[in-house]
């Protein structure tokens, strides 16, 4: 077999992690990989663009990301209808996420510009058709770049784009 190629334990040898540690990064990140037949195959010359071009920026804090949700299972429309009135509620209550989620320990207010993103997905042994609203990060929820670094999330979770 040619040296470049490498199979599931191998990549986890030469990237110095277990194999268990492997396949939850094949599930989680974008590393590249092709799964052929059973097995997967990596290239060593990817596998070392792929950690050239990663950024630590991205993985700090990120367990301490702040997230709040709520699940509501139901008839789908009776999901319709929830997400109408859910919706009103959040206006009639001034923007104010904190009245749509109580739990939340903090008051933020959907600004007036936003976007909305539609999107479906399959992800493991779930479908999902998700509705997000999303803006860019507060100031206030920015770390301040030291010269010559980006600058990084501390708190708040991530813009999405």
């Amino acid at each position: 077999m040619d040296g470049g190629i490498l199979n599931l334990s191998q990549t986890s040898e030469f990237l110095g992690i277990s194999e268990k540690t492997l396949i939850k990064l094949l599930r989680e990140e974008h590393i590249p990989a092709r799964k052929i037949g059973r097995e997967w195959r990596f290239s060593r010359e990817a596998l070392v663009r792929w950690l050239a071009a990663g950024d630590s920026t991205d993985y700090i804090n990120r367990d301490e990301r702040y997230m709040v949700s709520e699940d509501m299972p139901g008839p789908s429309s009776d999901l319709f209808d929830g997400i109408k009135s859910r919706l009103d509620f959040l206006r009639a209550n001034g923007n104010r996420i904190q009245a749509l989620l109580p739990e939340m320990d903090r008051e933020i207010v959907l600004p007036r510009e936003a976007t909305l993103r539609v999107s479906y997905k399959q992800q493991r042994e779930v479908e999902k058709l998700e509705f997000k609203i999303f803006w860019d990060l507060r100031e206030e929820c920015r770390r301040k770049a030291r010269p010559g670094e980006k600058a990084a999330h501390i708190s708040g979770q991530k813009g999405e784009r």
